[in-house]
């Protein structure tokens, strides 16, 4: 059962930021903003990821993190999350304001 949850929640993980990177591409600038604003309360009230605890049943080691270590990188944690928790979103917002408002403007 423990293989099952495991590769579950790995799948759904993967897809799930699959899906959150690349929807400044096919999502109106508000709603990702909107999933940014949902990402903060899910970190605000649950005090983390709820599918990396899922997966690895505690919320110490982070998704990005164990993956990094399992590839040979070493990333130290608190500037891994503050990237994860500040840059990431903030440039997916950029790219879909500059996507849906900017750059049409620009090329009327």
């Amino acid at each position: 059962m423990q293989f099952f949850r495991y590769y579950f929640f790995l799948l759904f993980h993967v897809a799930i930021l699959a899906a959150w990177y690349s929807s400044p591409f096919y999502l109106d600038w508000r709603i990702v903003i909107a999933t940014v604003i949902v990402y903060y309360i899910q970190l605000y009230f649950w005090r983390g990821c709820l599918l990396t605890a899922g997966q690895f049943n505690n919320r110490e080691e982070g998704f990005y993190e164990h993956y990094l270590r399992k590839l040979g990188f070493r990333p130290k944690r608190n500037v891994l999350n503050f990237i994860l928790d500040f840059v990431v979103p903030a440039v997916i917002i950029l790219i879909a304001l500059a996507r849906q408002l900017i750059i049409p403007i620009w090329f009327k």
